[in-house]
């Protein structure tokens, strides 16, 4: 399988989780002003209606998973 680089890797807080009538979750994350780069990338996904994973560590444990890389 190919190597595919993320789209966007960034820290940022959850701001709220909530159920949509349908029963669908909607979760809204915030992030600090480093993630402004991925705004031109993250609007193209949301216009594409593409699909992403979303994969989800605490900072610490994902700075001990970088430095264990």
């Amino acid at each position: 399988m190919a190597s595919v680089d993320p789209l966007a890797i960034f820290d940022a807080e959850i701001v709220r989780v909530k159920t949509l009538i349908d029963g669908s979750p909607r979760f809204e994350f915030g992030a600090g002003e480093d993630a402004n780069k991925y705004l031109s990338v993250m609007a193209n996904v949301q216009a594409s209606n593409m699909l992403v994973k979303v994969i989800i560590y605490t900072l610490d444990d994902w700075e001990a998973l970088e430095r264990n890389n």
